[in-house]
């Protein structure tokens, strides 16, 4: 009974969290796996269940698909080299502590999310600031990130967005709606690779994952359909609240309070 009420409240979390995570294209993990941890759950087994829940993106991503709003120079070699990094990254997960990342991940993430909230607003064309090296930096990019989604993966969005503010000043909307069919791809090869390793809890990762599609759904209708500043705004609140939460959950693993 115990363990049917973590689920419940965890697959409610999950609605809540995904709806606003739809319009910021990434930052579920960050909630949703500390949750997982301090419900029982080894930190394995609640990055297989995330990289299930995670395929609320495939629904928002198909949102951003059909209303043309996503980045397309360069998407198909975004998707093949993330998809190679997320596989060996998946696949590897397994014999990679979590301690020392978790922390070092929560201050960079809180370093994104100042970064965000007060870089430069972005440019209207979506082929202005793009050059030769700037391209091949960002599909090389893409397989580091690849990697860090098979293994770690929380916030990767936030890393993602911010790279292409910084380095071509991409419009919110399309960057949003690259980075979440991006993961929608990236979380299927996850998922694949974690449920040939028996880490993926269904019991948990079907209610979570059908209640994240949900506010998804809903979240990236409302995306589309919202200021792109707020689009902004959503991604610095959300990765504020995600680094702190990361942060926290350490301390209190550590027995520091």
């Amino acid at each position: 009974m115990y363990e049917v009420l973590i689920i419940g409240g965890l697959s409610i979390a999950a609605c809540i969290t995904c709806y606003f995570c739809a319009m910021a294209g990434a930052g579920s993990g960050l909630i949703l796996v500390p949750l997982m941890i301090l419900g029982g759950l080894t930190p394995v087994q609640a990055i297989a269940v995330h990289k299930f829940e995670a395929l609320w993106t495939v629904v928002s991503g198909w949102r951003y698909y059909k209303k043309d709003a996503f980045i397309k120079i360069d998407f198909l070699w975004y998707l093949v080299f993330g998809m190679i990094g997320t596989f060996i990254g998946a696949r590897y997960i397994h014999f990679i502590p979590n301690d020392i990342l978790q922390v070092v991940v929560g201050i960079l993430i809180l370093t994104v999310a100042l970064f965000i909230r007060f870089s430069k607003t972005s440019v209207e064309s979506e082929t202005k600031g793009y050059s030769g090296n700037k391209r091949v930096i960002l599909i090389c990019s893409m397989f580091v990130f690849g990697l860090y989604e098979g293994t770690f993966g929380a916030g990767n969005g936030f890393f993602i967005a911010a790279l292409f503010f910084w380095m071509i000043g991409a419009e919110e909307h399309k960057t949003v709606g690259m980075i979440t069919i991006l993961a929608a791809f990236w979380n299927l090869t996850a998922t694949a690779t974690h449920f040939t390793f028996g880490s993926l809890l269904w019991h948990y990762a079907l209610p979570m994952g059908g209640m994240a599609m949900l506010g998804a759904w809903f979240g990236a209708g409302h995306a589309l359909h919202t200021n792109k500043r707020n689009i902004r705004k959503v991604i610095f609140v959300l990765s504020m609240i995600g680094g702190m939460t990361m942060l926290l959950q350490v301390l209190i693993e550590s027995k520091i309070f």
